[in-house]
């Protein structure tokens, strides 16, 4: 969204001989690993020996983090730009990594660039003055990005222009845990890393991998389409449905063309499946900015590599062996009808929401967060988000959502129906999602026209408490993006509502 993933995991039952019959599957998840949440799927003949690979693999990735970080100013990376590393003492993974990402800045005629984040602060800084970059200022970056940053032979600077690895390093850093796992736990035939959405799997074991629909990525939605993984893969996805930029009252995508300096706008998302994490991660980013037909003919000419890409217009276009060769059954149909709805967006209200990643982060729990509807009485009329622990000793500090609890207590009595254990899922970590609600309540029926409180509630073990509660009038009448003040646990909190269409007043025009 990225992603950055727009991607989720469901680890199947093995297939009989599979795996060792002494190993058992462990799924194990980490806060705050490269900025992110990080899951593991460990095949491992008990949960001593699941811990200890994860261990090493936090080992390795806080290694290789020291090398690639653009956050910390310590790192061999911003060492390195900063002139006070050598480019005759790097190491061999930094000098790896840049010549890979030369080697697809060629590869994509320049659509793949590890200094587009000047493009973006370029677009931020005259959004704040709430105007779009001049042209001159924009195609006189664009001419610099033109040329290489860098000898991939020495790895001699050519420009001073800030250098993000961000597209491909944590890709990198995937294969290498990976290469950690195969080397020091050999009896770990099945493997899985994800981390933020990009993911690298070993082994045979079924991996049942989900992709977002861009169209509708609120929490509650379908995704696009799902496939079964039986063997090893690295799969990316990059888009612009989780993140944009508002320039003079409209919004734009924050992935940006180095060949124009222009906002993307022909992709909404694009996903990659490839033989290693790195060449995804690349290649997912650069899909977005190559477009459609561009970018199919590129990976069409690769080996060992698919994709998947949803255009702006709601197009879904796959490459010929997507995935691995097997058809997509319910594609044509999501074709079919996105094309149908690409002119008219859904009525409804529409929520966006971050959850803040705390300092520190040892001792961190994910929040329980619901984000819901109240009438003028005070009623629960519609949760569109409720996320808590879902195992033991989880429900019984459902209360702690104080408001939440204390309306569904009486929107038990009224309904009769349980929406804890019904439409309930697990807790998140930090990061950008979204809500939606559709304009029926919980029951299905449709809302009455009115006045509503749109309530976010989070609670934290060992953290904090906040409510948040905004009145809405849900009729006919839009309410433009609105942003809302955040708080300690949840922050760039926006929302904004799309009346229905009168179909009679509509026909009668």
């Amino acid at each position: 969204m990225k992603l950055l993933l727009s991607t989720c995991l469901l680890l199947l039952a093995a297939a009989a001989g599979t795996s060792p019959a002494v190993a058992e599957e462990y799924r194990l998840q980490r806060e705050h690993v490269l900025g992110t949440s990080m899951e593991l799927m460990v095949s491992a003949e008990s949960e001593a020996a699941a811990e200890q690979i994860e261990q090493r693999v936090l080992d390795e990735i806080q290694r290789l983090a020291k090398i690639f970080s653009r956050y910390d100013a310590n790192s061999e990376l911003m060492q390195w730009q900063a002139g006070n590393v050598a480019s005759t003492q790097l190491s061999a993974e930094l000098t790896f990594v840049l010549q890979r990402a030369e080697h697809w800045r060629t590869t994509t005629g320049g659509a793949f660039d590890v200094r587009s984040g000047a493009l973006a602060q370029l677009w931020k800084a005259s959004a704040e003055q709430g105007e779009r970059p001049s042209d001159a200022e924009r195609q006189q970056l664009a001419a610099k990005l033109a040329h290489a940053p860098y000898q991939t032979d020495n790895i001699q600077r050519l420009d001073t222009l800030a250098i993000s690895l961000d597209a491909l390093a944590k890709g990198y850093i995937l294969d290498k845990a990976c290469e950690l796992v195969e080397r020091e736990f050999p009896q770990c035939g099945d493997f899985t890393i994800n981390i933020g959405g990009d993911l690298r799997k070993l082994g045979d074991v079924p991996l049942e991998i989900a992709i977002t629909n861009p169209r509708a990525a609120s929490e509650q939605a379908a995704p696009l389409e799902t496939f079964i993984a039986t063997r090893p893969l690295a799969m990316a996805t990059s888009g612009d449905y989780r993140r944009s930029l508002e320039v003079a009252g409209h919004r734009v995508s924050h992935i940006f063309d180095p060949r124009t300096g222009l906002p993307t706008a022909e992709v909404a998302s694009a996903s990659v499946v490839a033989a290693n994490a790195m060449d995804a991660d690349a290649l997912a980013t650069a899909l977005c900015v190559l477009g459609p037909a561009e970018g199919l003919a590129l990976v069409e000419s690769l080996d060992a590599t698919e994709c998947c890409v949803v255009t702006a217009d709601g197009r879904i276009v796959h490459s010929s062996g997507w995935p691995f060769g097997s058809p997509v059954s319910d594609a044509s149909l999501l074709v079919m009808h996105q094309e149908e709805d690409a002119a008219k967006e859904k009525s409804g209200l529409y929520v966006d929401f971050s959850l803040v990643r705390p300092k520190g982060g040892r001792g961190y729990r994910r929040p329980y967060v619901a984000v819901w509807l109240e009438d003028t009485d005070g009623f629960p009329v519609k949760t569109a988000v409720l996320w808590m622990q879902t195992e033991q000793p989880g429900p019984r500090w459902h209360r702690d959502l104080t408001r939440w609890y204390r309306g569904d207590r009486m929107r038990k009595v009224v309904e009769e129906t349980e929406l804890i254990g019904t439409i309930s899922t697990v807790t998140r970590g930090p990061g950008e999602y979204d809500a939606y609600f559709d304009g029926t309540d919980n029951a299905g029926q449709p809302l009455k026209p009115g006045k509503y409180t749109l309530c976010l509630e989070v609670a934290r073990e060992h953290g904090t408490y906040q409510l948040i509660r905004e009145k809405i009038e849900w009729g006919e009448q839009p309410i433009a993006e609105k942003e809302l003040k955040g708080n300690v646990e949840m922050e760039d909190i926006s929302y904004r509502f799309v009346p229905a269409k009168d179909e009679a007043k509509t026909d009668a025009s």
